[in-house]
């Protein structure tokens, strides 16, 4: 598992899977922030506290790298009108 800083955020990488957990500072639940992600993104994460992982959401890169891209640019045009 690799945990590395992003600014100041942190992600914690599987190395041998492709799955990450990143940490978010809203102060919403992470199932409830997951839903409201989904609905108005269409992006899917998974909450942490479906881990005991309250404050984190779970995030999969098995995928088109074009899909990725384009997921990840929506959910930051949705995170940075929060």
């Amino acid at each position: 598992i690799g945990v590395r800083l992003v600014g100041s955020e942190m992600c914690i990488r599987d190395s041998a899977g492709t799955t990450a957990l990143l940490k978010y500072e809203f102060d919403i639940p992470s199932r409830e922030f997951c839903i409201q992600i989904l609905k108005n993104t269409g992006v899917l994460f998974a909450p942490g506290s479906a881990m005991d992982m309250e404050g984190w959401i779970r995030i999969g890169y098995a995928n088109d790298p074009k899909i990725l891209t384009q997921g990840l640019t929506v959910l930051s045009a949705y995170l940075d009108k929060l």
